[in-house]
């Protein structure tokens, strides 16, 4: 049995599902929006909001990026447009429209290159390589993968060293000739995961090492990894909870 791992995102921020806290943060980003100037704010702003409605009312998520886009454009401002192109790939992303997505954090990838923006281009450069791991193009993925790691490791990024590793890691699964390879990804991020608290990294991780030993037979042990990963999703929902 072929297995293949699970990949994730870096989104810089939670995705939620709606709730009483989460309207209260809308209702205050549409307060600020209306009292806005044509600025960088405005522009920030139209950003934040795009965010609140991935996964929920994916109506609004695309309309607000496609807005801060067109503010970025209109008063040049760099960082602002390569965070639109951004949002706007994360609504096309959540579409399943995988080849708008990939235009528009393409477009994303260059003007975060522009700016030097390292922490941009490593997130860019993974998400990108999420796209092809879709589409089932393994080779280009990895490629995208081994860069993002590569830039966040110059920069010491947690976070976007332990994603790179579950993803690079979820390539690898595809091949029983690497499974060994693989495994050692996975643990490494989850190393990193726990220091970051990062429980859903850390459910991936044990998930996919779960799969790996499922297609080689090894019930027993693929079952321990699979009580793993529940434990940390578990984990995770309590927090969010918790947190609203």
């Amino acid at each position: 049995m072929i297995f293949r791992g699970v990949s994730i995102l870096i989104l810089f921020y939670a995705v939620t599902v709606f709730c009483f806290s989460q309207t209260q943060e809308i209702d205050s980003l549409k307060s600020i929006l209306d009292t806005s100037e044509e600025d960088s704010t405005k522009v920030n702003t139209l950003i934040e909001l795009s965010k609140k409605f991935y996964r929920a009312a994916q109506e609004e998520d695309l309309s607000y990026a496609t807005e801060a886009l067109d503010l970025a454009k209109k008063i040049k401002f760099k960082t602002g447009l390569a965070y639109a192109y951004k949002s706007i790939g994360l609504a096309y992303y959540f579409r399943s429209k995988f080849l708008e997505a990939a235009k528009n954090w393409e477009l994303s990838l260059v003007i975060f290159r522009e700016i030097n923006d390292k922490n941009g281009i490593s997130n860019m450069l993974n998400n990108l390589g999420a796209v092809y791991f879709n589409e089932g193009e393994d080779v280009k993925a990895l490629d995208y993968y081994l860069e993002s790691l590569k830039v966040a490791e110059e920069i010491n990024d947690t976070l976007r060293i332990a994603t790179a590793l579950i993803n690079i890691g979820a390539i690898y699964s595809g091949k029983e000739a690497s499974h060994d390879l693989a495994i050692k990804y996975y643990k490494r991020s989850i190393i990193l995961s726990e220091i970051l608290g990062d429980y859903d990294a850390i459910g991936a991780s044990y998930v996919n090492m779960g799969g790996i030993y499922l297609s080689e037979e090894n019930d027993s042990l693929a079952l321990v990894y699979f009580e793993e990963s529940l434990n940390a999703y578990r984990k995770s929902s309590t927090e969010m909870s918790l947190m609203h």
